[in-house]
């Protein structure tokens, strides 16, 4: 049997085959049987690949082009990857990518975690500490969306996904509110301050997924996330590697 993610408010009605391989890596709590209802819905196929098959639709990853590319269809995503683990996740999160877009959201390299349904999106560069401060947050009673990668919608909506980058990091919350968002640096104690718009937009393309060819322009999600940091606002978020970091975090979301 098959099996569907839920992708932001979507569902991405994954093939058969690629499931094996998605186990080893994904959050499979967030992968149904097949049946689940939901809407917009996409198909996501897998086909060998081939030279020929290379040179179709975009590659999943420009450093690893040996994870193949997918093509995007009207209703479906074809992706062109060896019997990989981690190619079938990059497949996995392209058409994650596609149904987000198509709901008129940002998918983000990012984490999010919620408290009494309020989410916290963390982003900030790799190695910044984004785990980390999930962690510390989750440890303050905050219920994890995804240590990785989480999708915004028009609806004010904070989504997670199946993807993952630490392995004890599960995610116990498939959707919350937004209410802060926090670009995260390391520091001796911890405090917030506001980052100004035209720089909070800067930073949030700069984790935004980019749009597969054909999908989205980059004007068009530029417009998105202006109007995503001018929703809440974006907040140099100063912290240690400490559980204190968790508990600041929990009384900053409650103060939104």
């Amino acid at each position: 049997m098959g099996r569907e993610v839920l992708a932001g408010e979507g569902v991405i009605e994954v093939e058969d085959g690629l499931v094996p391989l998605l186990e080893q890596r994904c959050v499979w709590s967030h992968l149904r049987p097949s049946g689940q209802a939901g809407s917009p819905r996409l198909r996501l196929t897998a086909r060998p690949l081939s030279p020929e098959a290379s040179a179709q639709g975009f590659l999943l990853d420009a450093q690893r082009p040996r994870w193949g590319s997918v093509e995007v269809e009207a209703e479906r995503v074809v992706a062109h990857i060896p019997a990989d683990p981690f190619a079938a996740e990059a497949a996995l999160r392209a058409a994650v990518l596609v149904s987000v877009l198509r709901q008129g959201g940002v998918l983000l390299h990012a984490a999010a975690v919620a408290f009494s349904g309020k989410a916290l999106v963390i982003v900030g560069p790799s190695g910044a500490g984004k785990s980390t401060l999930a962690r510390a947050a989750v440890a303050a009673g905050g219920a994890l969306l995804s240590d990785e990668t989480v999708g915004l919608l028009p609806s004010g909506r904070v989504h997670g996904s199946p993807f993952r980058s630490d392995a004890d990091l599960v995610p116990t919350c498939a959707e919350a509110r937004l209410a802060r968002i926090v670009w995260v640096v390391k520091g001796p104690a911890e405090s917030v301050s506001p980052v100004e718009a035209p720089e909070a937009v800067r930073l949030l393309l700069q984790q935004a997924y980019r749009p597969p060819p054909g999908t989205v322009s980059r004007p068009e999600l530029a417009a998105r996330a202006v109007e995503l940091a001018g929703r809440v606002g974006m907040f140099l978020f100063t912290c240690r590697k400490s559980p204190d970091a968790g508990v600041f975090a929990r009384d900053f979301v409650g103060a939104a």
